[in-house]
This record gives C-alpha cells, sequence and structure tokens, in this order.
C-alpha cells in the first residue's frame, strides 16, 4: 500500500513509465520512421541555426544531442523534439556577442542557468503565467523573429561579411555593402531558396507512404505521391548535399568561387559540467562575473524558450489536457543536460513537430532514433561537412522562418477582433525597430493595459421600461463585476444617464446584480454614494438578484437602507406597492414597451 503513492509521484515526474506500458512493436516502428525523418531535416538545419548564433556548425550538431534522450524521460508530447530553432539561435547571438569570457563558455553557461530557470518554474508550477501573453502578441512576436532572422541571413545567402544585431542595422548594412557581392555566392543562395521553395510545394501533391488515407491504385499505396512526399520533406538534406557535391568537384578542379563552412571537428564533443569558473586570456572569471555579463539574458531566454515550447505543445496536444509545467521540466531538463555536451539554449520547433506529426509518431521514443542519427553524423560525415556552402544553409534558414510569418492569424484577427490588431501592431513594430526582447516586454504590457481597462471600464446595459402595471423604473445591468479600477466609472455613467436621458415619469431605479458576481469595499462605498445622489433627484434604488455576499457589502457600506428583491415577482411586488403610495389616482394602462440602450 505505500508504494501506490511513490509510483504516481514517479509516473507523474517520470510520464515515460505510464506511456511506456502499452508500447508494441507497431508503435516502434512508427517512431523509428518518425524519428529518422525528423533527423534528416534537423542536421542540416541545426548546422545553419548555429551560423546564426555566430557559431561553428559542430555546435548546432552538439545541441541536437541529448534533445531526444532526455526528453523521452520527461516529456509528454510525442511530436516534440528538442533542439535548436532559429529564435533562441539569434537571442543567443545577440547577448552573448560582448561578453569577454570567450563566447563558447558564454552560450554553454547560458544554455545551464536557462535550463536551471525552466526547471524551477516547472516544479513550482508557474506554468500559468505564460497564459497572460494573447495570442496577438505572440503571433506578432514569431512574425518579427522570422523577419528578423531572415533578414539576418541575406548577407550569407549574398556573400557579404559584416556583423549586425538587429533588423534595421542588417538591412542598413546591406545596402552598405551593397558593391561587395559575391556574384556565384548570390546565384548559389538564389537558386537553392527557389528549389527548397519548390521542394517544399511538392508536398501539397504527395502522401506520407504510411498515412492511412493515402492514396491506393489497384489496393496498393501510391508510390509516386509517397515518394513526392518523402523528397519534399528531405528537401534540406537534398539541397544540401546536392550543393555539397558541387562544392567538391568545384574544389578539386580548382575553382574555388563558393564561399565555404569552416571544418568541423569529428566525433563527439566532451562530456564536461557547465563553466562555474573560466580562465580565459589569462583572465580568471567567476561563476558570478559570467551571469552578470550575460544580464537579462539568462531571464529571456528561459523566457521566449518557454513561451514557444508550451505553444507548440498546445498545438500537438489534439485535444488532451496538456502540463505546462512538466513541459517547463522537460525543456530545463535537456538545457541542463544539453550543456554538458557543448549545447547552447533549444527549445522546440514547430517545423519538427509538423513532420513528426505527418510520419505518424507514436510517443517521444522518436527522439532517441533522431539523436542517434546525429551522433552518426557526426562520427562519420564531418569531413564532409566543411563542403557545405554558406549560402546554401542561409537559404534553408530563411525558408525554414518564412513560414513563422504569420500572415494567416492577422487577417483573422482583423475578422473577428480589431481591437486585437493594436498590440498585434505594438509588439512587432516595436520588435523589429527596438530589439526582439523589449518587443515581446512591450507587447506584453499592452496586453496588461487594454486587460486593465476593460476591466475598468466595463459595459453597462441601461433600460427604461414602461409598464402601467407596476410603473414606469429605469433598470441598469452591470455585465461583471464591479471592484475600485471601475466602481467610479459606473457611479458616473449611471448619474451621467440619468441628467442626460431620465424622465420624471421614471421614478424607480432598478439595479440588476445576477452578472455581479464580486465587489469590494470602494465598489461599495461608491454605490451608496450613488444612492445618495440619486435619493437627492427622487429617486429610490431597488437590487434585483444580488448575491449574498453582495448585499453584506452594501448593507455594511452604504448610510442608506437598501431594497433587495431576490425575484423578478418581488421587484414587481415592490414597484407596484411604490405606485400605488406615489400615484394612486392614475389609470393603469394596457400597453407597455422597452428601450434598451447599450452604454
Amino acid at each position: 500500500m505505500r508504494w501506490c503513492p511513490v509510483a504516481s509521484i514517479l509516473e507523474k515526474i517520470f510520464p515515460i513509465l505510464t506511456w511506456s506500458k502499452n508500447y508494441n512493436a507497431d508503435k516502434a516502428v512508427s517512431d523509428l520512421l518518425s524519428g529518422i525523418t525528423v533527423g534528416m531535416t534537423l542536421i542540416p538545419q541545426s548546422m545553419a541555426y548555429a551560423s546564426l548564433a555566430e557559431l561553428g556548425p559542430q555546435y548546432g550538431l552538439y545541441s541536437s544531442i541529448c534533445g531526444g534522450f532526455v526528453y523521452v524521460l520527461f516529456g509528454t508530447i510525442p511530436e516534440l523534439h528538442i533542439a535548436p530553432t532559429a529564435l533562441l539561435s539569434l537571442v543567443t547571438y545577440s547577448h552573448t556577442l560582448h561578453v569577454t569570457f570567450g563566447k563558447q563558455n558564454a552560450v554553454v553557461l547560458l544554455c545551464f542557468v536557462a535550463g536551471v530557470i525552466e526547471l524551477l518554474c516547472g516544479i513550482l508550477h508557474l506554468g500559468f503565467l505564460v497564459d497572460f501573453v494573447s495570442a496577438p502578441v505572440v503571433a506578432a512576436f514569431t512574425s518579427a523573429v522570422a523577419i528578423t532572422v531572415a533578414s539576418s541571413q541575406v548577407k550569407n545567402l549574398l556573400g557579404l561579411q559584416f556583423i549586425a544585431e538587429t533588423f534595421m542595422g542588417a538591412w542598413y548594412k546591406i545596402f552598405e555593402h551593397i558593391g561587395q557581392i559575391k556574384k556565384w555566392d548570390a546565384i548559389l543562395g538564389l537558386s537553392c531558396f527557389i528549389m527548397l521553395l519548390f521542394l517544399k510545394k511538392i508536398k501539397d501533391y504527395g502522401e506520407p507512404p504510411f498515412a492511412e488515407n493515402c492514396g491506393n491504385i489497384n489496393g496498393k499505396r501510391s508510390k509516386i505521391k509517397g515518394l513526392l512526399w518523402f523528397i519534399s520533406i528531405s528537401r534540406n538534406v537534398v539541397v544540401v548535399g546536392g550543393c555539397s557535391l558541387l562544392a567538391f568537384f568545384l574544389e578539386k578542379s580548382g575553382n574555388n568561387v563558393l564561399t565555404l563552412t569552416n571544418n568541423v571537428p569529428s566525433g563527439l564533443p566532451n562530456i564536461t559540467l557547465p563553466p562555474i569558473e573560466v580562465n580565459y586570456e589569462g583572465m580568471n572569471f567567476s561563476f558570478v562575473e559570467m551571469v552578470s555579463q550575460l544580464g537579462i539574458s539568462v531571464f529571456v531566454v528561459p523566457f521566449i524558450a518557454v513561451l514557444g515550447n508550451v505553444a507548440i505543445a498546445k498545438a500537438f496536444a489534439k485535444g488532451k489536457a496538456m502540463d505546462a509545467s512538466q513541459e517547463m521540466i522537460a525543456l530545463g531538463m535537456c538545457n541542463i543536460v544539453g550543456s554538458c555536451f557543448g549545447s547552447y539554449p533549444i527549445n522546440a520547433s514547430f517545423t519538427r513537430g509538423a513532420i513528426s506529426n505527418a510520419t505518424g509518431v507514436k510517443t517521444p521514443t522518436a527522439g532517441i532514433y533522431t539523436g542517434i542519427l546525429v551522433i552518426l553524423s557526426l562520427t562519420f560525415l564531418t569531413p564532409f561537412f566543411s563542403y557545405i556552402p554558406k549560402p546554401t544553409l542561409a537559404a534553408v534558414v530563411i525558408c525554414a522562418v518564412l513560414s513563422m510569418v504569420e500572415v494567416t492569424m492577422t487577417k483573422l484577427i482583423w475578422k473577428i477582433n480589431k481591437i486585437d490588431l493594436l498590440p498585434f501592431t505594438i509588439t512587432l513594430l516595436s520588435c523589429l525597430l527596438i530589439g526582439l526582447e523589449i518587443g515581446i516586454i512591450i507587447g506584453v504590457c499592452v496586453d496588461i493595459i487594454l486587460l486593465l481597462h476593460s476591466s475598468a471600464r466595463p459595459k453597462i446595459l441601461f433600460e427604461v421600461v414602461m409598464d402601467n402595471d407596476v410603473g414606469n423604473y429605469i433598470k441598469i445591468t452591470p455585465t461583471s463585476a464591479i471592484t475600485f479600477p471601475s466602481a467610479e466609472y459606473i457611479r458616473e455613467r449611471i448619474m451621467n444617464y440619468h441628467r442626460n436621458e431620465s424622465s420624471t415619469e421614471q421614478y424607480m431605479v432598478v439595479i440588476d446584480c445576477h452578472r455581479i458576481h464580486k465587489m469590494d469595499f470602494t465598489a461599495g462605498k461608491c454605490l451608496g454614494a450613488m444612492m445618495t445622489d440619486l435619493k437627492n433627484n427622487n429617486r429610490k434604488v431597488i437590487f434585483l438578484e444580488p448575491r449574498l455576499k453582495i448585499v453584506k457589502v452594501l448593507k455594511n457600506v452604504c448610510a442608506n437602507d437598501i431594497l433587495v428583491a431576490e425575484t423578478e415577482e418581488e421587484l414587481r411586488m415592490h414597484l407596484k406597492h411604490t405606485k400605488e403610495m406615489k400615484l394612486p389616482h392614475q389609470e393603469a394602462r394596457v400597453e407597455s414597451f422597452k428601450q434598451v440602450r447599450e452604454i
């Protein structure tokens, strides 16, 4: 009996203990195919992303080793593959560019510290904080990242050499060095870009060879559609491999006209603990000194990584409950362990998730096969990596991030709720003109301001009810809780309506409380003052269907005696009694009508 709670805790920490109970050969085959397919995309892509961080291509591969092996223990979403992404590569570059203790030391330490923070956030169940970032802000931030990343790679696409950290800086440098474009680099880069777009498009005419709805011909699956699909999702390998062969033959013939990747060290990285103390160029740096140089990045990187990871996990949860805190734990462990293998900060990618989903992945075990493929490439293929042209890797990055620009979501925002374009536009422009980190903070602040504004300025429904049976009255319906930010506003709106729209015939004022679930002390005092104002203007207030806690607040803070009607029938009795006392001689009319106005 004592084992059950322990087993339950272990299953929560290690989800593999739950889903592995039903693991079988069919799932293993699906995971193997998915892992290999993702690996063929990941290897050239991770090398290209490493160039975004101004690191050697081997660091992209180092960063791709551990994600699959660690996530299989702690992760819950089969489609997720933790590895380098364009976003974190760019953020890593901008925050480690000016460190004085060595760029390699900086990226590894940043990976470790970010992992620790992500792990702590998961343990403390802080996943709910991600919900405070709205979809328009996330879409704007993602689009800005895609535009910035693509802009930063134009220089490699054209064979230019310069350093620029921002979107504006990149384009300024491009025009400044426009006369230094290398003809053959530009031709190859643009050709690769067009080829990648073409290969991506042919996926629309293919289908996964193991998909249930794949086209059949005479009872057999369509091999042509399967081949088209496989070529399309392997387009990075096809283009990079073809350009590498071209560069190899050009070099052997003595025509070194292309800018190639630096030599990639062969073999696996040294397994070491993250740098706690560093001696670099004769100077000693302590852990505190190094973290202080990294500055705000130790919080920006985990925030961005968690934001992206949780969003992607939700997209592939397929309607099931997704434990954001557990995903934060998994991401943190991937970064902590990865830092021991020379990794820079990593998280999930929507592109890899989409490929996994299309290939029929069943469990996170697919990540193990992807990791094995990366290890094999580091062991046997590194001599060939030095022949990969830089314009080709630039084309791979640009094509990968173009799909991140949220054009479709922008159209939906315009169609559904135009006010959401405000945080979207401000976030997008701030990210592009000021910087990604400041831009996302500005976007979140705009979200909070809009949220506070909606809380402080709730809608109020005004109805002038004219009924000869019970008398004419004004019915006022606040549409949300009344708290201190909105209390004075509601009072002013009611008094303004009374001064501008009310007539002497509406003696009674009915406040419908069925939508008011909360009222604080300040709100109660404001309503008490409003009742006094209305009384001075020969008006009497009745509260309709208030909750008990609302009645308690009103009775304790209002100087006046309050009238409460718990039902519509009780309200009509109050109104009829008041009418008989005030206008006993008035004859009743048969017709009644209602005018509704929303403010």
